[in-house]
């Protein structure tokens, strides 16, 4: 928990995105992982593996999530990967989403925490968005989605959210 608050809290030197910010986000990321719980069948633990993935060109952030890369993450060495569509994310554990245009009710039930710094992510179905508050980075979650998705996110990591959607997902055309 103290690590998850002290990457929550560390101040951001620039609005822009940049090499700090990039670091601060992939701090970000491995401390999601860490209080993020997958079903058994695809968790991290009995792969062995942590696929962490992404989706879109940022070049900063993906030298700061590759640096993850073999490092241990939940009982399991991270892997980084690329991916240019949603069903490629099938198989991941974490997916960082950089540009608008990933269809995420394709992954609506999969066990992939979805994660982003784009504008209204959750509202739109994403798991965890970051934002910017006071200068500070600071994240909100879609429980709904989460759950829906079969993850399990620890209480400490709500507690630390600036807000939590507990409503499930609604696909296009249910009541």
């Amino acid at each position: 928990m103290t690590a998850l608050a002290v990457a929550v809290l560390a101040p951001l030197r620039s609005a822009q995105a940049g090499p700090d910010e990039a670091m601060v986000q992939a701090a970000f990321v491995a401390n999601f992982a860490r209080f993020t719980q997958w079903p058994a069948a695809v968790s991290p633990q009995r792969q062995g593996v942590m696929q962490l993935c992404q989706y879109g060109q940022r070049e900063d952030l993906e030298q700061a999530l590759r640096a993850l890369q073999g490092r241990p993450l939940q009982g399991a060495s991270v892997q980084w990967r690329l991916i240019q569509r949603a069903e490629e994310a099938r198989g991941c554990h974490l997916l960082f989403v950089t540009e608008p245009g990933l269809a995420l009710v394709a992954l609506t039930g999969q066990p992939v925490l979805t994660i982003s710094d784009q504008p209204g992510f959750v509202q739109r179905g994403g798991m965890i968005g970051l934002l910017r508050h006071g200068g500070r980075l600071r994240f909100e979650i879609h429980l709904g989605a989460a759950s829906q998705a079969g993850l399990k996110l620890s209480s400490d990591l709500l507690s630390l959210a600036v807000g939590v959607i507990e409503a499930p997902l609604r696909r296009e055309g249910a009541p």
